[in-house]
């Protein structure tokens, strides 16, 4: 009968543990479809300031601005920014994303390093500074794109970085979603691609320089606004897909316990009646 209790106490804890996850999967899965739809809606704003900038490389190729690279990167001059979620429970959505950020650590010296995340801070801990900035990571707003692009472009002004990377999971569907690094800061000409061939002439007022640097700290904060959602939509689609696959792995060791317990059951039962036929056949003899 102790072997029976055991096996009794491993299935209630199986069926706690699906229980959680159900839950779990029915938060994230009423959370995905909003995070979808903002995401959706920012794509148009992002492109349109793409396509501003195009055009102001089009009509004024020497343009000049400090959120434009024109000769490269110091050595020994990067910064990286993580996102990373709070809470696990999301199947490999952190370790994807921290795996790609320490590769890139790896072949490119980083001398600043802002990690969004409970996760990906504790992973990350060895590489964090005594006094590093903290963001809130959480549902994604634009007060946290404004505080983190303004805080990357005065470490830009005070010389300590010349270039910026961010570290984010792209969502591109349920069933893909991609850790990526890509330029934050300052932006690459060639990463616009080439303006609409219909593009409209434009008179720049004051100059096409304060123009450009208008633009591309509208064009950062844009970004940074559109990775944040990102991320927070494949973080909600990897935690629906983990506790799918939880859900479905506990109900099948439930299964398999099951059909231990009643054969151990079983057995207990037919050995009882044995005794029983055995005793009984004693005293008549």
């Amino acid at each position: 009968m102790g072997n029976l209790s055991a096996i009794q106490a491993r299935m209630r804890s199986i069926r706690q543990t699906v229980q959680i996850a159900g839950a779990q999967k029915l938060i994230s899965a009423s959370r995905v479809g909003k995070a979808r739809r903002m995401l959706e809606a920012t794509a148009p704003y992002h492109e349109h300031i793409r396509q501003r900038i195009a055009y102001v490389l089009k009509l004024a190729p020497e343009v000049s601005s400090p959120f434009l690279d024109r000769g490269g990167t110091p050595p020994g001059k990067r910064g990286l920014l993580v996102l990373s979620s709070n809470t696990g429970l999301a199947g490999g959505y952190n370790s994807n994303v921290i795996k790609s950020a320490e590769e890139f650590m790896a072949n490119h010296p980083v001398s600043q390093l802002i990690v969004l995340g409970q996760v990906g801070r504790s992973r990350l801990a060895r590489h964090l500074p005594d006094e590093d900035a903290i963001f809130p990571m959480g549902f994604p707003n634009m007060y946290t794109a404004r505080e983190i692009a303004e805080h990357i472009t005065r470490l830009f002004e005070k010389g300590e970085v010349g270039a910026f990377d961010i570290a984010y999971t792209k969502y591109y569907s349920t069933v893909k979603l991609t850790p990526v690094v890509e330029r934050l800061f300052p932006l690459r000409p060639e990463s616009f691609g080439k303006a609409d061939p219909l593009a409209p002439m434009m008179i720049f007022e004051p100059d096409a320089d304060t123009l450009m640097t208008s633009l591309g700290a509208s064009y950062l904060k844009g970004f940074l606004y559109g990775c944040l959602v990102h991320a927070y939509v494949s973080e909600l689609s990897s935690r629906v897909t983990a506790m799918d696959s939880a859900i479905r792995n506990g109900n099948d060791i439930i299964d398999r316990l099951s059909l231990v317990y009643n054969r151990a059951r079983q057995a207990a039962i037919t050995q009882e009646i044995t005794e029983i036929v055995a005793g009984a056949s004693a005293m008549g003899d």
